[in-house]
């Protein structure tokens, strides 16, 4: 006589191992439908770091730059333009991510970040090149008859910026590559 042993259909579901999501504090598990385990990961420090470099730009582009658009021209909205579009961009990208940890593994199978960041890059170094010649031929002189002009050093600090980003896009680009090419 032969017997048969079922198992259960939960014991089945359950053998993939289970990822705690959240945050311990004390007893309980907090905060358990965002994606914590992504802000540890070098994607998102890149992410963040975009974040708040672009953001830096966008105020010193509009607080100190915004009066001297019409003697820099099409340069200032190169620029503006690049940084608006990119900031936006990274910072949805950065919600949906630690929202959703489905979205972010999806993401990664797909070349959308790789040419989105290296877009990113060329655009960030065009652009930035392009406002730094604009400001030093066209906001210098000004600047040196009186050192009272806000808006030369504000493009100076922001065409660095830019430049830094341009960086860090690249490495972004790559390091999403990199990713894509694995598999993982």
């Amino acid at each position: 006589m032969s017997s048969i042993i079922r198992i259960p259909l939960s014991s089945v579901q359950n053998r993939r191992p289970q990822v705690k999501k959240g945050l311990n504090i004390g007893f309980c598990r907090v905060c358990t439908c965002f994606n914590v385990e992504f802000l540890t990961s070098k994607c998102a420090l890149l992410k963040l770091f975009e974040i708040i470099i672009g953001s830096c730009c966008e105020m010193l582009l509009v607080r100190f730059a915004l009066g001297a658009a019409t003697e820099i021209g099409d340069a200032f909205f190169s620029f503006h333009s690049t940084v608006t579009s990119c900031l936006l961009t990274t910072s949805l990208l950065m919600i949906s991510y630690f929202l959703s940890a489905k979205t972010y593994n999806l993401m990664q199978q797909t070349v959308f970040e790789i040419f989105f960041n290296t877009f990113a890059c060329f655009l960030y170094a065009s652009s930035s090149s392009y406002i730094g010649f604009a400001s030093n031929f066209s906001l210098y002189p000004r600047f040196v008859s009186s050192s009272s002009d806000a808006a030369f050093p504000a493009l100076v600090a922001a065409y660095y910026l830019g430049a830094i980003l341009s960086i860090c896009y690249g490495i972004d680009a790559w390091t999403c590559y990199k990713v894509f090419k694995s598999g993982a």
